[in-house]
Formats: C-alpha cells, structure tokens, sequence
C-alpha cells in the first residue's frame, strides 16, 4: 500500500496543531502552511477593514479573559508541540494566497491537501493545490457557515444543528460537497467552547478515518449541499451577543463546571470518540 501523501493548510490554534501532530504521525506529510491568525488580524488593518480589524481584537481579549484559550489548550494538548515556526517543511505566510504558497503546493505532488482555519483559498492556490482539497469546518454545514457556528447554534436553541463538517473545498465559504457532519454528544447545558472543542476533536480522528480510507484505496462520500443556511462574519457576534447569551445561561442554569477528564487519542474510524469528560 502506498503511503497517502498530504499537504495541510492551516491557521495556529491549538486544533489546528494537534490536527498535524496527527497527520504527520499517521501519512506523509508533505507541506505544512501555516497563516498566522495575528497576520490575518494585521491583513484587516491593512486593507482599511477596520471594524472587523475591532472584532477580531475583541474576540481575541474575550477568549483570553474567559479562559476559554487556556481550555481549548489543554483539549488539544499534543506532543511534541507544534507551533508556526518554519522548518524544513512548514512555511509560514501572511496570506494562504500568496505565490509562495503556490509555487510550494506546485512543488510536492500531493494526493490531498487539507485545509483547517485558514482564509479561503483563491482560485489560483486551489488549482495548485489539485483535486482533492479537504476542509475540517467548525460549524454544521450549511446552516452555519463561516464564524462562530457553535456559538450561534447554542445561541439559537438549535441543538440539533451542532457539529463540525468534512467537506471538499471550492472557491466558496462552506459551500463544498459534503463528506461528513461530525455530531458530538449534546446534553443541552454546555457552553458554546466546550462544544466546538468536542467536535472538532471527533471531526479531526474521523478527517483521519477517511484518509486511511483513501490510502487503501476507496473512496469519499460526496453529497451537494442543500439551498440553506447563512454565513457569519466575524463582526456578526458581539459583545450584545455575548451578554444576552450569559444572562440568557444564568437564568436557565447552575452548577460548576467538571475538568476535562477521558481519552482523547482513539486513531479509527469508528472508534473517534469526543472527551467524556466534558463540562456541564
């Protein structure tokens, strides 16, 4: 069996490090791209977006202040650390755009490239990139596409629409074909975080599932995308939100919250499981 050959695109959150702390213990991992989410922040600034140059800084001090960074930290806590510091096969950009990222993606003769976090990609760098181009969303497609798809699911009420999404990449924001909606166990009584950090861990070991699929030689489900859903920015959660929704949380609920606790390191298809651990 030939080993599958991958590149992965990604920005520098901490799933997005244990995602290639994964991927480069299991395939060979060919390319790593890294953008930085302080030069996608600096990239707003720059082009005159100043308001979601604002939204971003305030996201930014709100998970810091939370906690909610330091939580996400131990979730996805990995070893060896990676972080966005070149190598001899990670290059750091400013932009997933940049003819530096398509001259690299020409170069590796990759089977797959996998994308999580990142800006979406252009025309030119997803021609580059081949065929087959895999996005790890954090969100359910389509009904929450873009930002903050956790928050405003719990937000809503709507339960049933958690999840994080497998889909093939295309020029759009979430709007590839569909592989898998990865549904987390949902009691109803977790904070937004707790939710997409769940997730996205099950999201990532299924990713994993289905490239070992892939490398034995079958194939990926593809299913179009029903005509729903909306797309939010970064500027479509604020501060308003936040304080409706923990006065909203504060009349509804009670009680401390647990540590995480659980395996977090299951390598199979089926057996891609979430923290059982979880907070109330």
């Amino acid at each position: 069996m030939t080993p599958l050959r991958l590149a992965l695109i990604r920005a520098d959150d901490h799933q997005h490090r244990y995602l290639e702390s994964l991927l480069a213990g299991r395939f060979d991992l060919a390319l790593v791209v890294v953008e930085p989410e302080a030069a996608r922040t600096a990239a707003l600034r720059r082009r005159g977006r100043y308001r979601d140059w604002i939204y971003h800084l305030y996201h930014r001090l709100r998970r810091l202040v939370t906690g909610k960074d330091s939580y996400r930290r131990q979730y996805f806590a990995h070893s060896p650390e990676l972080w966005a510091d070149p190598g001899p096969r990670r290059l750091r950009v400013r932009s997933v755009n940049d003819d530096a990222v398509v001259d690299a993606l020409r170069a590796v003769f990759v089977d797959v490239v996998v994308i999580i976090g990142c800006s979406a990609l252009s025309k030119a760098t997803l021609a580059a990139a081949g065929p087959l181009v895999i996005n790890l969303h954090g969100g359910f497609l389509p009904y929450y596409r873009g930002d903050h798809g956790f928050f405003f699911a719990v937000y809503d009420r709507r339960f049933d629409r958690v999840g994080s999404t497998i889909h093939r990449a295309d020029p759009g924001i979430g709007t590839g074909e569909l592989i898998e909606v990865v549904r987390p166990q949902v009691r109803g009584d977790e904070l937004p975080e707790h939710l997409h950090c769940r997730a996205d861990l099950l999201a990532i070991h299924r990713l994993a599932g289905w490239l070992e699929i892939l490398e034995r030689g079958g194939e990926l489900p593809s299913y179009a995308q029903p005509a729903a859903g909306r797309t939010y920015g970064i500027r479509d959660r604020g501060p308003a939100h936040d304080l409706r929704y923990f006065l909203r949380r504060c009349l509804r609920t009670a009680g401390p919250e647990r540590p995480v606790t659980g395996d977090r390191r299951v390598s199979t298809l089926e057996g891609a499981t979430t923290l059982e651990g979880s907070m109330r």
